[in-house]
């Protein structure tokens, strides 16, 4: 390896570069009021990382935000209050945003509780991640959510401690279920560790919050004080902090210096395209291969039955998670001195071992089951390529010799979409950044772009289980029978067989529309 590729890898890992000394500009967000706070006092903690403001690895990356939204949501009337304990304290109603910076551990103060109003909690909240915007997409806009119910104010009173992880949910792995914006899905687990293991099997580490009815004393809170780590509603520039992040977070993670960074997936989700098991037409003449977020389209051409595929289109829509972890006390310890000594002269008893009574008997295997012909014959020569399967289905002509009993199922005898006569094209609208709970419209257009005319076009669209499809909202500009089925993510496949033959140059269109989950 080079040395400069050598001087690269190592920056990365060490370290990622100091923060910047300017201060950063960043959208406004929430309610006016609230003034910058001063005083705070510094930690002096060892340097354990560096950190970053906005990593900028390439022309056109996505970088990391600078700055987490979090916004507290809890019952009527309680108030939020930042950097308790210090002079730079500031108050505020509830509901109401806040910018974090990454790496650093919190402490809020909640007052005026549902039948508390004399007492306080203390929740600690580490930021442990960060999104990566897409254009147009403003961070602030979709701020984590730090949810305190009344259930669980009522539960810490009586002495719980309630810890919840929240992650960026991976939308390959996205629960069937509608989320509001100040109603996540919070998970039940039995302890912080499954918790924890359950939130990055499942997407990005975003934070982790802590809450008891222990009071902490004014110099513990003012141990999380650290001015310039978070924007206060109003604010709209943040100075660099006064100390560096006391724990590492996921931003961006390593990459090949000269192949560059792999962009994360779990802002966004796809849909369209064939991904995972290609589709093709088996030899019963059905679909196979019609996975989630999949587009096929049959047509018959030739008296052929052929399938292809549409372009792939992203929407953009931050979904988070919660693992919820509530832990009670398991008792009281006591511990008494013994009043009297009490011997043991001899054994009290003998444990006699026997020997097994049943011998154990390896039998050895009757018989050799192997397979005579080849399982499979995989080869492009004209033709795309042949999948193995339990008995011979087709024929094929390799370089003027003649393969007999090739085992294809299903049958991958289909024009690839680039060479399929007909185009197949998906869009979204309207674009850009979506917000959970949002509806949008889906078309897609076919078009037939070839010499030859094709028939009995049949289109599918397996939804992403992000999607839900809103019924009655299917159409198509001809005749056609559309039905809907489920599919295996909690979406449903929407499918028009539209009978009749499209000519060289014509074109069609169907379209519904769906609400993002």
């Amino acid at each position: 390896m080079k040395a400069k590729t050598l001087t690269l890898l190592g920056a990365l890992v060490v370290g990622q570069g100091l923060a910047p000394a300017q201060p950063l500009p960043v959208p406004t967000q929430g309610p006016p009021g609230g003034v910058a706070g001063v005083g705070a006092l510094p930690l002096n903690a060892p340097r354990p990382m560096t950190g970053v403001d906005i990593l900028q690895p390439g022309a056109g990356v996505p970088v990391p935000a600078p700055l987490v939204a979090a916004k507290f949501i809890v019952p009527k009337d309680v108030r939020v209050t930042a950097f308790p304990g210090s002079t730079a304290s500031r108050m505020y109603d509830a509901p109401v945003v806040m910018g974090l910076r990454p790496g650093y551990a919190y402490r809020f103060e909640l007052s005026n509780l549902p039948y508390h109003p004399n007492k306080s909690l203390y929740p600690e909240v580490e930021i442990r991640g960060t999104l990566v915007p897409r254009p147009g997409m403003k961070y602030m806009d979709y701020p984590i959510p730090l949810t305190f119910s009344e259930a669980d104010i009522e539960r810490v009173m009586k002495g719980a401690v309630v810890t919840k992880i929240i992650y960026l949910e991976d939308p390959e792995k996205a629960l069937p279920a509608e989320v509001g914006p100040n109603a996540p899905v919070e998970m039940p687990d039995g302890s912080d560790d499954a918790a924890l293991k359950a939130a990055m099997a499942n997407g990005r580490l975003m934070a982790i919050v802590r809450v008891g009815n222990l009071k902490p004393t004014v110099e513990q809170l003012r141990s999380y004080v650290v001015e310039g780590t978070i924007l206060l509603p109003g604010e709209k520039f943040l100075k660099s902090p006064v100390a560096p992040p006391l724990m590492p977070y996921i931003a961006c993670p390593l990459y090949d210096p000269l192949l560059g960074p792999k962009g994360p997936k779990e802002e966004c989700f796809v849909d369209g395209g064939d991904r995972g098991d290609p589709l093709g037409i088996g030899p019963n003449g059905r679909l196979g291969g019609l996975n989630p977020t999949d587009v096929g389209v049959e047509f018959t051409i030739g008296g052929r039955r052929k399938v292809t595929t549409s372009n792939v289109v992203c929407i953009c829509s931050p979904r988070f998670m919660v693992r919820r972890v509530e832990t009670l006390p398991g008792g009281f310890d006591l511990r008494v001195n013994a009043a009297v000594n009490t011997g043991t002269l001899n054994t009290g008893f003998f444990r006699d071992r026997h020997a097994p009574m049943v011998d154990i008997a390896l039998v050895k295997p009757a018989g050799i089951e192997g397979k005579v012909r080849p399982s499979s014959f995989v080869g492009k020569v004209g033709t795309a390529f042949f999948i193995g399967t339990s008995r011979p289905q087709a024929y094929g002509q390799v370089s003027g010799v003649k393969v007999v009993a090739v085992l294809v199922e299903p049958e991958q005898l289909t024009a690839f979409p680039m060479l399929a006569p007909l185009t197949v094209t998906k869009s979204v609208d309207p674009a850009g950044p979506k917000n959970a709970g949002d509806e949008v419209t889906i078309t897609i257009k076919y078009a037939n772009t070839g010499s030859k005319a094709v028939s009995d076009i049949v289109i599918s669209d397996s939804l992403s289980g992000r999607l839900g499809y809103i019924e009655g909202s299917a159409q198509s500009d001809r005749a056609s029978n559309f039905t809907v089925a489920e599919n295996e993510v909690g979406s449903v496949i929407v499918r028009w067989e539209l009978p009749g033959t499209i000519l060289p140059g014509q074109s069609g269109t169907v379209k519904f529309k769906a609400k993002v989950r």
